[in-house]
């Protein structure tokens, strides 16, 4: 694991003339809809995995609202009553009978503003999408995006999707910082990442050398979950993925500060 760059932070802090940098932790975990490796649905034990890792924004995939499997509960409005905090959630999948399945964002700072894009499909499948929210951050706007694409074979769909949410990154106001967290459904090698991967930064390859898999979350053997950021804008300081088999992902969970802006930009 490299270590300098936060130390580096963390010594500069300590020195006169230098306050602390304000540090945003976000945690990406794929839920499951609160199904762990025990074959138990259990809200309070993924509100306790959030809760643990320090985060101040949660962003999750796989969050039921109103499905038979889960007792017809609202996922997202009871991990944010249990967490104290807000809770945005929309779906991508409706069902039949009324029920719902897409992604949430959890946070302990004030949400501005937020929209989902359900992805237009190319083929018969799962629909997915994007969900976007506007928080403040020490003082400034911070764009938190979340997905979870295709888990096809085939990987045509994820490229068609992972192309969308480059537009939706380049239409982003140009001074505005932005972290894209979700499950990829795809290895750092893989060519569906390639839209992103040519203009953005994965943060984990940014600053590990470990492998940082997620997946399956009892014998982690794929690297699958991800954060992307503008590395112009924000700077990543610390990552890791908790030990935890409250879903069959790990959750990953990573610290970034604020870059200050030019001078006259």
């Amino acid at each position: 694991m490299k270590t300098l760059s936060g130390v580096a932070l963390l010594l500069l802090s300590l020195l006169p003339g230098h306050a602390a940098e304000a540090e945003l932790t976000v945690i990406s975990y794929n839920i499951r809809h609160g199904l762990g490796m025990d074959g138990k649905v259990d809200l309070p034990r993924i509100a306790a995995v959030i809760r643990a890792s320090g985060a101040q924004v949660a962003v999750l995939q796989e969050v039921d609202r109103g499905m038979g499997r889960t007792q017809r509960r609202d996922l997202t409005a009871e991990l944010a009553k249990a967490l104290g905090w807000q809770g945005i959630f929309d779906a991508n999948l409706r069902t039949a009978d009324k029920g719902q399945y897409g992604n949430a964002l959890l946070s302990s700072l004030p949400i501005k503003a937020w929209q989902n894009q359900v992805f237009p499909q190319t083929r018969p499948g799962e629909p997915r999408g994007l969900l976007r929210a506007t928080l403040t951050w020490a003082g400034r706007e911070v764009e938190v995006l979340t997905t979870h694409l295709d888990a096809s074979k085939d990987d045509a769909e994820r490229r068609h999707q992972a192309g969308l949410i480059r537009e939706t990154l380049l239409a982003l106001p140009a001074d505005r910082p932005f972290l894209l967290a979700g499950d990829f459904n795809a290895l750092p090698t893989a060519t569906t990442l390639t839209p992103l991967r040519e203009r953005w930064t994965d943060a984990w390859a940014s600053l590990e050398t470990t492998p940082g898999h997620t997946f399956p979350s009892d014998q982690p053997r794929e690297r699958i979950d991800y954060f992307w950021y503008d590395a112009g804008r924000v700077q990543p300081v610390r990552l890791r993925v908790p030990d935890t088999q409250a879903s069959d992902h790990r959750p990953l969970v990573a610290t970034f500060i604020l870059k200050v802006p030019a001078a006259g930009k």
